[in-house]
């Protein structure tokens, strides 16, 4: 198991705001959300705020930069009760938005490199809190921290077609 994706610019988050070991038998999830900004900067701010106690193990610029900030070892937090299950993927931008040619590219080597760390995740859209492969963070409902519009219908189609594409 590799730590830190190849081609990720690592900014980490700060301590206060990653949690503890991640049981990397138990990840079955890799959840997409969007950040409600379109600044990497403000994202990486907000990650290195230790008052934020909040977190997640990437960011993906508009321009298709992808930033760690949690080492897939640790659990980011960023799905609340599916904390210890989940690896999290941010997209700059706004619910509503869909994602730049050069985002969906990143996003799309990301999950595909992703899947070779965690060969059990399929590469396949899935909306059931429950099940295994993509899904989106507001897919989680209350208990995965209630934002029922993240990251938004648009950008989860531009993933399902791509991934279906496969």
């Amino acid at each position: 198991m590799v730590n830190t994706y190849p081609r990720a610019v690592v900014v980490s988050a700060a301590a206060e705001n990653i949690g503890g070991e991640l049981d990397q038998s138990r990840v079955r999830l890799f959840v997409l959300h969007v950040a409600q900004g379109s600044n990497q900067g403000g994202i990486d701010a907000w990650f290195r705020d230790p008052k934020a106690e909040v977190s997640a193990h990437f960011s993906i610029s508009r321009t298709g930069v992808v930033h760690q900030h949690v080492p897939l070892s640790k659990v980011a937090w960023a799905e609340r009760d599916y904390n210890d299950v989940a690896i999290s993927i941010e997209h700059l931008g706004y619910s509503g938005w869909t994602l730049t040619r050069r985002q969906l590219k990143a996003s799309l080597a990301l999950l595909a490199w992703l899947h070779t760390q965690y060969p059990n995740v399929p590469l396949r859209r899935t909306a059931r809190s429950n099940g295994t492969g993509v899904i989106g963070h507001g897919e989680l409902g209350v208990s995965g921290g209630d934002h029922p519009s993240c990251p938004g219908l648009p950008i989860l189609d531009q993933i399902a077609a791509a991934l279906g594409a496969r």
